[in-house]
């Protein structure tokens, strides 16, 4: 049979143990702890056994610590003081949500829904949205952020839920579809010489002009396209009339919603690709981390319902 990998007292034992050593007295530690005297030498007496030496000697009506006793008390009081550090730290970030995301998950999915989620985690707590690159995640899950978001073709082992699917299409404003009506009724093979945006930085997976336009067995027009390194620099070019955007579901709802874009084709192409909320091994120990991903799971069953 195998033996277990530490053998150490109780935790009552010990916290007894400290509580006589610095108090000076069985009687002093028993009223401190809130239990008998009796019950404070029994865990004196199984502590000694264990150890196989005497940690106290007897000075009258109060005790003092020999020198085993005082070697040991430095270490209990040591690993006592790092549990209790510990506990209270986790207890604090219990009360804190740190949510590491790109810029455009920030601002396109968890702003225009963050009252409503504050409302759901609980108003004891303080929710951090830290923003970076996408390739910067597993640095942010190291500096301690509870939830992550990942894009995958399968959901991540670890606690998660799905947010947005990738479906896409292109969408533009008012003015510039009304401007290129005529040419944008015809085939999408045909839309030559309109105007297009598109993203420079890596997308990790997700879809290009390339990407909806093979869905539709064509290839790209010929056309002039302005590239930007941030999608929400991309959507607020497309709301300005500046060109087609392609135009993910969940990230450009509210630009559809107030009007400021619209769907210029019925060609919506959807993707085994989903964004997912991703709870970190710091998030297990934090009681808002299943709150929130409870919360968006429930945005996401409300856009796919």
């Amino acid at each position: 049979m195998s033996q277990p990998r530490f053998r150490i007292p109780s935790s009552s034992t010990l916290i007894a143990f400290e509580s006589v050593a610095r108090l000076g007295g069985v009687g002093r530690a028993a009223e401190e702890l809130n239990t008998s005297q009796s019950a404070i030498s029994r865990h004196l007496k199984h502590l000694e056994d264990d150890l196989g030496v005497r940690l106290f000697e007897r000075l009258g009506r109060g005790v003092s610590l020999t020198y085993a006793g005082k070697t040991y008390l430095d270490v209990v009081s040591s690993a006592l003081g790092t549990l209790t550090a510990a506990r209270q730290a986790l207890r604090a970030s219990s009360r804190d949500i740190t949510i590491a995301c790109t810029h455009e998950v920030s601002h396109l999915l968890l702003m225009p829904v963050f009252r409503e989620m504050r409302r759901a985690i609980g108003s004891d707590v303080n929710v951090k949205i830290l923003t970076c690159e996408y390739d910067a995640i597993p640095a942010m899950i190291h500096a301690g952020a509870d939830i992550v978001f990942r894009y995958s073709q399968i959901q991540p082992d670890r606690h998660s839920v799905a947010v947005v699917d990738e479906s896409f299409v292109p969408v533009a404003s008012p003015s510039f579809a009304e401007e290129f009506d005529a040419i944008l009724r015809r085939p999408p093979p045909d839309w030559a010489g309109v105007p297009r945006l598109a993203l420079t930085k890596n997308n990790f997976g997700w879809a290009t002009w390339d990407t909806w336009f093979g869905a539709l067995d064509a290839v790209p027009p010929a056309a002039a396209t302005d590239t930007y390194d941030n999608y929400v620099y991309l959507l607020e070019a497309a709301a300005a009339g500046m060109g087609l955007a392609l135009g993910w579901s969940g990230f450009v709802d509210r630009y559809v919603a107030s009007g400021a874009l619209v769907r210029v084709t019925d060609h919506l192409i959807t993707r085994p690709t989903k964004l997912y909320a991703v709870g970190t091994r710091k998030g297990d120990f934090n009681k808002g981390t299943r709150k929130c991903l409870d919360f968006l799971s429930s945005l996401y069953a409300r856009r796919v319902g």
